[in-house]
């Protein structure tokens, strides 16, 4: 099955009981956007892999039918994380926005501030992320 089309991704940093939520398009093209963030994904044999372009996280996991789950990484240093994935076939599910509430993190692996906000992103008194190298680190 091909993970094209909508789709929730559900996320722990620290892999918590606590997940945070984002709605996520993924295209026939390889490219995924939602809530403010786009990325590419690559699927073979039920692996998915996802990348984000807005920070440095990094998702890695299996893809069964209409669910998916397993773990990520930010490449920082920091407790990466656990995620499962729904696809997204009724009005009820939640639209696209970004819920990172209670997570250390966003959706992207950048970390929020006391306001709740990412660097870079409006609002906030942090600077945008730097550059990252091929394994997702800062440069």
């Amino acid at each position: 099955m091909t993970i094209s089309g909508p789709w929730v991704l559900h996320f722990s940093w620290g892999c918590t009981d606590d997940y945070g939520r984002v709605g996520l398009v993924f295209n026939a093209d390889g490219s995924f956007s939602g809530g403010g963030f786009s990325g590419a994904w690559r699927q073979h044999d039920g692996t998915l892999l996802l990348r984000f372009v807005d920070g440095p996280a990094q998702y890695g996991g299996t893809l069964t039918g209409s669910a998916g789950a397993g773990a990520m990484s930010s490449f920082d240093g920091s407790p990466g994380g656990c995620w499962y994935l729904v696809r997204r076939e009724s009005a009820g599910w939640p639209d696209s926005a970004d819920s990172s509430a209670g997570q250390p993190a966003d959706v992207a692996g950048r970390r929020l501030d006391s306001a709740g906000t990412a660097p870079g992103e409006l609002g906030s008194a942090g600077t945008a992320p730097g550059e990252l190298d091929a394994a997702g680190n800062r440069i």
